[in-house]
């Protein structure tokens, strides 16, 4: 009985672990521009990025109480789009959002699919928009989720 529990738990274990090698050093952060962001987009990359806003409480609460922690052991880019209303890059991130709409679950009344909201984090598989998560309340392992589901902390071999 005690090696069929053993066996039972070992298989969850193995089962719960990623199945590519990751990255365990430093996270790398990277400050993007719109045209940085559509460049590699249309070289077919894969990568996560956010938009913020200097002035954003959801943007702070969120490097201060998940990202400040997770990205000492969980190397990949963290790649920040940082928004000036009445910039160049906020139409341009407007623009994208256009064609990338706000998911519907994130959206309350006031909120329309085409907003810029921050933070909005677009996570891109081969150059295409693959999820879309918005808002500062995404918990460590939440984060980490979604690193692993796009393997954006993978070791290149």
């Amino acid at each position: 009985m005690k090696k069929f529990i053993l066996s039972c738990m070992m298989a969850v274990l193995v089962g719960c672990s990623p199945s590519y090698p990751r990255d365990t050093g430093v996270a790398r952060l990277n400050r993007l521009s719109m045209d940085e962001v559509n460049e590699k987009i249309e070289n077919d990359e894969t990568f996560m990025f956010v938009f913020t806003q200097e002035t954003c409480s959801s943007c702070l609460f969120f490097k201060e109480n998940v990202l400040a922690y997770y990205m000492q052991d969980h190397g990949f880019d963290f790649n920040e789009v940082v928004l000036e209303m009445n910039s160049d890059d906020f139409q341009k991130a407007a623009d994208f959002v256009a064609e990338h709409p706000n998911p519907e679950q994130f959206l309350t009344s006031d909120l329309l699919p085409t907003d810029v909201l921050t933070p909005s984090f677009y996570f891109i598989e081969d150059g295409e928009v693959m999820e879309i998560y918005i808002g500062g309340d995404l918990s460590e392992d939440e984060f980490d989720q979604l690193i692993q589901k796009y393997q954006l902390d993978r070791i290149e071999e």
